[in-house]
């Protein structure tokens, strides 16, 4: 389940426990050796705890524009987050890199906690956590848990943004997109979807596209190839398994609609090449 804790790469023991509720060390085997492991591991969340509990709380601050979907407030609120993070506010190791994963792994807990109070699902929060995480343990430089923090938070925000859109809208579209959202893999047809809104397929057909700018078709189209960009950062299945999985045809019509809508191939995407 993505509520559990994450299954983090090798040398990793816990990175956060209790279904992301708190927040633990993550304790390498070098650490082990270590005799003070234990007081740096209270040390830690000690620290972790105090930088990250004000924050929380102030309206204006990066979590809380993270919940709210608000991006443009939130790329202005960002910069002064990473700015008292380099300074050395809330310092939780002496090791430059360890203490930007540290700060990645805590951040992911905070802000998925605040993104499920203000309407997120669990699976959703708690599975983009454990993805960022588990991308976190293979970052080998600073800037790489940096890039890696930021495009967390504004694959959050975005979420939230959308969700936020999504709750003003009619009855039957919302319910045509809970059916696509949950259905991504399943090759859906507009009259599923139409029976599953119980409205007429044309007239479904116009509703949505007045309300969301897109058709359903189009729309099914671009929440397969959003999932399709998550596992390929994920890493760990191959390009035919995304095809397969994500109901495409074959891997050719997989790689063909995937470098339509990005601009990249889906090999491209997946080695870090951006469009």
């Amino acid at each position: 389940m993505a509520k559990n804790a994450s299954k983090t790469t090798a040398n990793t023991e816990n990175n956060v426990c209790n279904q992301h509720k708190t927040t633990t060390c993550r304790i390498t085997d070098e650490d082990e050796k270590n005799e003070n492991t234990e007081p740096e591991k209270l040390l830690y969340v000690q620290q972790a705890q105090e930088f990250y509990h004000e924050p929380i709380e102030n309206e204006n601050s990066v979590f809380a524009l993270i919940a709210s979907g608000d991006i443009n407030q939130l790329l202005e609120a960002k910069l002064k987050y990473d700015a008292d993070i380099e300074s050395g506010k809330g310092q939780l190791s002496d090791d430059p890199l360890r203490n930007q994963i540290y700060h990645l792994v805590v951040c992911a807990a905070v802000v998925a906690r605040t993104c499920i109070a203000a309407g997120m699902s669990e699976e959703t929060a708690y599975t983009l956590s454990d993805i960022y995480i588990r991308r976190a343990d293979i970052c080998t430089s600073i800037e790489q848990v940096i890039e890696l923090n930021n495009e967390m938070v504004m694959d959050y925000a975005v979420r939230m943004q959308r969700l936020r859109r999504t709750k003003r809208l009619s009855v039957p579209v919302r319910t045509a997109i809970k059916m696509i959202s949950e259905n991504t893999g399943k090759r859906l047809t507009v009259q599923q979807i139409a029976d599953e809104a119980g409205y007429d397929r044309s007239h479904l057909h116009r509703l949505f596209k007045a309300e969301i700018g897109m058709g359903i078709h189009e729309y099914i189209n671009a929440s397969r190839i959003n999932a399709a960009k998550g596992m390929l950062k994920d890493g760990t299945h191959t390009i035919a398994d995304i095809a397969s999985i994500l109901g495409f045809s074959s891997q050719s019509h997989f790689c063909r609609a995937f470098s339509e809508a990005v601009g990249v191939t889906p090999k491209e995407y997946k080695n870090g090449k951006l469009p």
